[in-house]
């Protein structure tokens, strides 16, 4: 590993000073689960690490008074996943940060590291641009809000600016008429994801129709993708069997994948057809049995 400067600012103002007049040669370090390897296999070269260890304020996972929920940057993905609020009214959410590398790992690992890493493959983006989460994009003095699905513009890339740092995603509440869920392919149980594939479905109680559908395709494109030809399938409409693997089929045409190391482009295809087919599957039987009221 290279030699870099380790510095450790004391608020969030101080640290975006910093990132600002770095010129781009700083990374802020949060739980460093995806940094210090990009840094130890010579894919990242910072002269200066930036700790955010010191900015408790960014870490928190708490209910908002509109029923929304409000994770800080600096939450650990352990934390989400076991939080009561959580696992009772966001259980893909929990589902998803679950799916994230060990148990120690998770105890390390941060939400803001793990969505400001912008691997094509990280397991939170699918859900939290399903459920239509906002980042909180902080310069110290001032705030600005972007929806999630446009903070990602490329691998490794987002909209942060020099000088900017993640604050905290917003997710809102959740209709009592909806579902979401994220499936996943991998190797094995610490395995970056091959394909991840989220979904969230909101149905009319009334008669079961689908009224809104949010798909998300990870690991298939240069960042998270909404198959939005698949979920304009759905709208107004009884998601039954033929409904279901239609859409699967076209969820697997709107994806873009590669081959790589892990997987051919077409195994991956093939996997989005069946991701896509188990999440709408589960939504549909939530609606069926019971989850409309």
């Amino acid at each position: 590993m290279k030699a870099f400067e380790y510095v450790r600012p004391s608020t969030v103002e101080e640290a975006c000073r910093f990132l600002a007049a770095s010129g781009g040669r700083a990374k802020a370090l949060a739980g460093g689960t995806d940094l210090l390897v990009q840094i130890r296999h010579d894919r990242a070269h910072p002269e200066t690490l930036m700790s955010l260890q010191d900015f408790a304020e960014l870490s928190f996972v708490r209910r908002e008074t509109d029923g929304g929920l409000a994770i800080g940057s600096m939450a650990k993905l352990a934390a989400i996943e076991n939080s009561p609020d959580v696992t009772r009214d966001f259980p893909s959410i929990a589902e998803a940060a679950s799916f994230v590398g060990s148990i120690q790992v998770r105890n390390r690992a941060t939400l803001g590291g793990n969505l400001c890493n912008a691997a094509p493959s990280a397991d939170m983006t699918p859900i939290l641009i399903a459920l239509d989460a906002k980042a909180t994009i902080t310069s110290g003095p001032e705030d600005r809000t972007v929806a999630l699905e446009d903070f990602f513009t490329g691998p490794g890339k987002t909209v942060l600016k020099d000088g900017e740092l993640l604050r905290q995603v917003l997710v809102p509440a959740a209709p009592a008429s909806s579902f979401a869920r994220y499936v996943k392919a991998y190797r094995s149980a610490m395995d970056i994801a091959i394909v991840g594939v989220a979904v969230m479905a909101d149905f009319d109680p009334k008669n079961g129709l689908c009224r809104d559908l949010r798909l998300v395709l990870g690991a298939v494109a240069p960042m998270a993708i909404r198959a939005k030809e698949t979920e304009k399938m759905a709208i107004g409409r009884k998601l039954d069997a033929d409904l279901i693997d239609a859409m699967s089929q076209m969820a697997a045409q709107e994806a873009k994948p590669i081959s790589d190391v892990r997987s051919s482009a077409g195994y991956r295809k093939t996997m989005v057809a069946v991701l896509s087919r188990r999440a709408l599957h589960a939504a549909r039987t939530w609606a069926d049995n019971g989850g409309l009221g």
